[in-house]
This record gives C-alpha cells, structure tokens and sequence, in this order.
C-alpha cells in the first residue's frame, strides 16, 4: 500500500528576501513594494505544514532568507533524492501598474520540454488551483528554467500571479490567499502520488475552562509561551498538532518561546498551545504546565496568584541592514512620535521578542531588548535569525 511518509518533497522559495529587482512597483495604499520573497516564503512554509499533515516528508531548498544559488537548490534536492520538486514565484510583464484591465494577470505552471512526468505533476496540481485561488488560468507552459530542468525527477515552477498587477499584488500579503494556493498545491501533489488528502481540523477543541475551571481560554490567546524545561536537550515544538518525532520542528531553551499563542487543542489525549513566531509562522507546543508557562498567568490551581513576568525574553536576533550607517532604536512603535533611545550600527546584532504592525511603517517593528527593557526597530532595517 503506497504511503505519503515514503516520499520526500522537496519546496523551494523562488529568490532571497533582498534579490534585486524582484518586487512590485510601489504601492500607494500600502505606503511600500512588496518583495517577491515575502509570497513565496509564506506559501511554502504553509506547503509544507499541508504535507506534513498528509503524512509526506518535506526538505526546504532554501531555508533561509539569503539568496540560496539555483545549483545549491537542485544538487541538495537531488542527493536526498526528492521524489518531486515544487517551486514558488511570483511572476512579472513589464515591472509597472497599467491599470485596471491593462496588466497582465493570472497564474501558470512551469515545466521542462517534453517531460511527461513534469506535466503530470503540473496537471495534477492544476486541477485544484483553477478550483480554488478564482484566477485567470494562463495553463502549464514548457521553458527552460533551471529548477525543471537540473532536478531528477517530476517538477513544476509554480507562478501564483502578477507583481505588477495591483490587485494580483496584494494578494502576495493576503495570508487567506497564500493558505489556499498552500492547499491547492498539496491537494494537487496527493493526487500525483495517490495518497489521501487529509483536511485540517482533525483534532479536538478543549472546553472553555481546564479541569479545575480556574482560567478559560481566552485568558491565554494573544499571550507569551515559554518553557520552563531545564533539560539540556530543549523542550520540543512541532510543524503539526502531533506529538510525533517526525514533525518536530525545533526546541526551545529554558526561558525561550513564541510571542503569541493563537488557541489550545486536545491532541492524541493531552493539550497543546497553536503558538506563532516573530514572522508569522505556526507551530505546536506542548501546554503542560510542569514545561512551559504563559507569561502573566498562574499555571496552577487553587488560589494561586500569577506568576510574575520575567521581562522580555529573546525569541532570535535581528542583524541591521539597509542603512547607511546605524538604526535608531525607538520607545515605541511609531517611527513618527517616539523618541530615540540609542542607535545600533548596521550588521550589528541585537535580541528580538517579536514584531508587530505599530503606525506609519509599511514595514512594521521589530520588538527589541535594549538595556534590558522592550524597544523598537523599524522592520525593513532588521533580518532575523532564529536561535
């Protein structure tokens, strides 16, 4: 019987976060352009939770934000002998807004000449995406493109629309857009191999308070998890609600953790927290109270008082970049109103807690730890790197 764990799919983010050129024209609604990278990091990370769900196992040929060579992204897929490659762009005609009607617009598939199993791979994956994203389907088209054409097996370069087509642009950002093109192209991928489809939501929702009926849920949502596991191994977080090894994702020292926890699920008969990092990113951590808390609530029952908070704690660090000499670090997330606490000269470092949307920056915050205290750096000044 074929299972989906005895293929390994190999998902590529087409360009780095700073490739030249590959972004949209300026848009004036969002006061900044949108770089390629931003789309096509996000729909693969979601690529890859869909399959992982389904039960595939999944490599990343360009983990990080850098530029990764084509030839290092083929040669890595083909020595762990990937049984299929998908490639995420986004695609541009001319590099400016046209205007409604004018610019081009839609999304094809990308194969090499003549390669039945590319095609196949691209038909399949096709079928679900004229189904779901409600673009103008442009078909699969034969080039000869390095990502098809280097790796040993069926490949399709997936371009999910337009960058100079305003409305199509937007969707870059759209995250309800990025989880459906995710989706569509797992769907697609079951199909090739002939493994089931498996829908999220398959695990339980707990009631609104725990067993003691101390604190409900949402006195947790849109709080800080950290652990509180002193092994030296780390406290494992997972890709998918499971508890399985083979969807651990990473590990978290003692007094690490997520910025934010999204909701609690029963999963296989104990409790995790659905947790998201500083980029956006969803994970799955273990909600047991004897390994983590959440910061500013008691963990246990009984008429204890809440734990008081340990002050910031650092999820990864920020490396400057983009400015001439240094970054200025902020009070708050206002680039307009706050006043400047310090600067931080460019490819320098500093511990980061999170990010968030504050005013009058298209490009966010970075939340900082500065002296000791919560600080801020304008998001495009700041490249992040995980511990």
């Amino acid at each position: 019987m074929v299972k989906a764990s005895d293929y390994l799919i190999a998902l590529d983010d087409g360009h780095g976060i700073g490739t030249a050129g590959k972004r949209t024209p300026y848009i004036q609604s969002l006061g900044r352009q949108i770089r390629e990278n931003e789309f096509n990091e996000k729909v693969t990370f979601f690529l890859k939770v869909e399959l992982e769900r389904c039960g595939f196992r999944t490599i990343l040929t360009a983990p990080t934000d850098e530029d990764t060579p084509l030839k290092s992204r083929t040669e890595l897929a083909n020595s762990m002998r990937a049984n299929a490659l998908v490639s995420n762009h986004f695609n541009a005609f001319d590099g400016k807004f046209d205007g409604a009607g004018k610019d081009a617009e839609g999304h094809s598939l990308h194969i090499y000449f003549n390669d039945v199993q590319d095609r196949r791979l691209a038909e399949s994956i096709a079928k679900y995406l004229k189904q779901g994203t409600g673009q103008v389907y442009r078909g699969i088209i034969e080039q000869n493109l390095h990502m098809t054409r280097e790796f040993n097996g069926p490949a399709v370069l997936v371009e999910n629309g337009f960058m100079d087509n305003e409305r199509e642009a937007l969707l870059m950002i759209n995250e309800e857009f990025q989880r459906e093109s995710a989706r569509e192209q797992a769907r697609g991928i079951c199909d090739f191999f002939s493994v089931p489809y498996v829908a999220a939501g398959n695990v339980v929702a707990p009631p609104e308070t725990d067993v003691k009926g101390v604190w409900t849920i949402r006195d947790v949502i849109g709080k800080r998890v950290e652990s509180i596991y002193r092994g030296a191994e780390g406290l494992d977080f997972y890709s998918k609600p499971t508890f399985r090894d083979t969807y651990r994702a990473g590990t978290l020292k003692y007094g690490y953790g997520f910025p934010e926890i999204i909701r609690k699920l029963k999963v296989e008969g104990a409790y995790m927290y659905v947790v998201k990092n500083s980029r956006g990113h969803v994970y799955y951590v273990t909600a047991a109270p004897k390994f983590v808390k959440v910061e500013g609530r008691g963990q246990s029952t009984g008429g204890s008082s809440p734990l008081p908070s340990s002050g910031p704690v650092a999820i990864g660090e920020i490396r400057i970049v983009g400015v001439a000499n240094a970054a200025i670090i902020q009070d708050r997330p206002d680039r307009l109103t706050s006043m400047g606490l310090g600067t931080i000269a460019k490819d320098r470092t500093i511990p980061v807690t999170g990010s968030l949307k504050g005013r009058n920056s298209g490009s966010g915050y970075w939340e900082v730890i500065y002296n000791g205290r919560r600080a801020y750096i304008t998001g495009e000044f700041g490249r992040y790197k995980a511990y």
